[in-house]
């Protein structure tokens, strides 16, 4: 599977992650602006669970969070891995189960 086919399964696990009957809950997506980078709501064991698996799956023990999204279901958490801060993709549960982890270098 490309990293293009799976970054796009990753968002689409995300989007219909906040599909919900009650339409009072709605998916809370922080913007592309510098300030909303990092979203405060994203569970702190959702953050470690995706440092975790990115430091696993790229065998790399300098790891910093470039960014964190938040929705009600799932969240999503952008690692920099190395000197280089490459970036990498997180999608977890707010509970800490991490659904995949992706490459998003260019």
């Amino acid at each position: 599977m490309t990293k293009i086919q799976c970054l796009a399964i990753g968002v689409a696990l995300l989007a219909l992650a906040g599909c919900q009957s009650n339409e009072d809950t709605g998916v809370s997506m922080a913007s592309s602006s510098a300030d909303n980078r990092e979203d405060a709501a994203v569970p702190q064991v959702a953050e470690d669970a995706c440092v975790k698996e990115v430091g696993r799956t790229t065998k790399s023990t300098q790891l910093v969070v470039l960014e964190k999204v938040y929705s009600p279901q799932n969240s999503q958490v952008k690692v920099g891995v190395g000197p280089d801060k490459t970036p990498w993709l997180c999608m977890t549960s707010n509970s800490g189960i991490v659904a995949s982890v992706i490459s998003t270098a260019e």
